[in-house]
């Protein structure tokens, strides 16, 4: 038997070495590929999980808002708030737009409206809860122990600013106290601008603002039923 024809027949050693290289590297790029493609579906879904939350949200408010009673014993009142260092406004407010989720429940009527912001225990971001309840006459202004339904979270910030028909802005409202002191002073605000900062799909992502407005053309006069 020839021994030399044997050994030309096979691989040495370096070889080897070189095909397992060459093999290494394209199952690198082949990964990283799969990897860029598998982050860029995640933060493309994360982002439209992110704009369907807005979405929902601020067709909420506006249409809250856009049904907003202000006639006999009707109010509107926001308030600035702090969570931490983060901006965490309320507003409660009477509203034609009342949705009812019982079956035995009348659809007809008002119903009083509060937005109330928490924070997340776990991951300290901002949870925007809605609750609507049959409107009384007689309201008391003492927080409700009930915070309603959980509306949106993922939030960093909640900032809600009211204009006046001249353009000036405030960070807060009350028709009551506004009826106390000149019962012919306009008891709505020019405009309501509501602005929701989400965090980002993941940490290095920048957050992501989302801005709307409602406008009022008048003012309903005291006593008055829209």
């Amino acid at each position: 038997m020839n021994r030399s024809a044997y050994r030309s027949s096979g691989f040495t050693l370096l070889e080897i070495l070189m095909a397992i290289s060459i093999f290494a590297i394209v199952v690198s790029l082949a990964y990283g590929s799969y990897r860029a493609t598998f982050l860029i579906i995640d933060t493309t879904e994360s982002q439209t999980e992110i704009y369907n939350k807005a979405s929902i949200t601020m067709n909420r408010i506006s249409n809250d808002l856009g049904s907003l009673y202000l006639g006999t014993s009707g109010f509107l009142q926001g308030k600035p708030q702090k969570i931490g260092n983060k901006e965490a406004d309320t507003m409660r407010f009477t509203s034609t737009a009342h949705l009812v989720l019982n079956k035995n429940e009348q659809a007809a009527g008002y119903a009083t409206i509060s937005y109330t912001i928490e924070e997340d225990s776990e991951t300290k971001a901002l949870r925007l809860f809605r609750q609507d309840k049959a409107f009384r006459p007689i309201e008391t202004d003492e927080p409700d122990v009930k915070k309603g339904l959980l509306l949106c979270d993922g939030l960093e910030e909640v900032q809600i600013i009211y204009y006046l028909n001249q353009g000036e802005q405030q960070d807060n409202w009350d028709s009551k106290e506004i009826e106390k002191s000149d019962s012919n002073a306009p008891r709505l605000p020019d405009r309501i601008e509501i602005s929701l900062l989400f965090m980002g799909p993941d940490e290095e992502a920048q957050p992501i603002r989302f801005t709307t407005a409602v406008t009022f053309p008048g003012t309903v006069p005291r006593g008055e039923t829209p």
